[in-house]
């Protein structure tokens, strides 16, 4: 079975965000936090997948921007890791929020894995999340609009590749998924937006947080339910902490795992 790295991409930033909007009904002191959007790029000998796109570009999504924000970063990450976006072929997208598929047009040659419930959810979501799905302006297209000939909707688990397969993590929306990724250092899980801060994840029988926005904490509570049962090592989706490391598993998990 492949084994894979995982590689973070600082794709823009949820600006000036307060932390307590990411943990429901807890009080941080009036914290506030660049944000990061994270997209992860999975490494073996014999595949390439991208989770998640970020927000495009700053035309496309200046909110996501800083002033000091190059105006498409994307592109410039994935250069930095020796990747054209062209040799992506596949793209696995946990959700479909505007800072999670907007840059998808960087990748032609893909095809774009989303669950169903999803793109139902997409179409007319709740209303406190249509700013998000983009279908709240007229005249606008949304960003998951422009791949529509190209997903393949998934109807719950599935495997991808070997190694790499989705697992149904509802909650954050109906239709989020997290990706689950073998590594040499046992399975490591991008959990989308069920869990944006480390803070969200509490393993080893400790509480664990929502996302503050959700649309079903019953849903929430039975997807961390769920990551405790997987085992797996939990990569937030904002936390600006993932990036205190280039790749994961980090050297000496894997080497303990040897």
């Amino acid at each position: 079975m492949s084994q894979f790295e995982l590689l973070p991409l600082r794709c823009g930033h949820i600006v000036d965000h307060p932390v307590e909007s990411f943990l429901y009904r807890t009080k941080t002191s009036e914290l506030r936090i660049d944000a990061p959007c994270i997209a992860w790029l999975l490494r073996s000998p014999t595949d390439l997948i991208l989770v998640d796109t970020g927000p495009g570009t700053r035309v496309q999504a200046p909110q996501h921007y800083r002033s000091n924000d190059p105006d498409d970063l994307l592109p410039l990450e994935l250069v930095r890791v020796g990747i054209k976006p062209d040799a992506i072929k596949t793209v696995i997208l946990t959700h479909l929020h505007n800072d999670h598929v907007g840059g998808a047009e960087h990748f032609p040659e893909a095809t774009f894995y989303v669950q169903l419930k999803e793109l139902q959810e997409a179409v007319w979501p709740v209303p406190f999340q249509r700013p998000i799905y983009e279908v709240n302006r007229r005249g606008h297209a949304p960003a998951w609009t422009s791949i529509l000939d190209r997903y393949v909707a998934l109807d719950g688990d599935t495997a991808i590749c070997p190694g790499v397969s989705t697992v149904m993590l509802p909650g954050h929306t109906s239709g989020s998924q997290g990706v689950l990724v073998d590594t040499n250092a046992g399975p490591h899980l991008l959990p989308g937006d069920l869990v944006p801060l480390a803070d969200n994840w509490k393993a080893n029988g400790a509480s664990w947080i929502p996302n503050g926005n959700h649309t079903d904490l019953y849903a929430c509570e039975r997807s961390f339910q769920r990551l405790a049962a997987l085992g797996a090592t939990v990569l937030p989706s904002h936390d600006p902490r993932v990036f205190d490391h280039a790749t994961y598993p980090l050297p000496q998990l894997a080497q303990d795992t040897a």
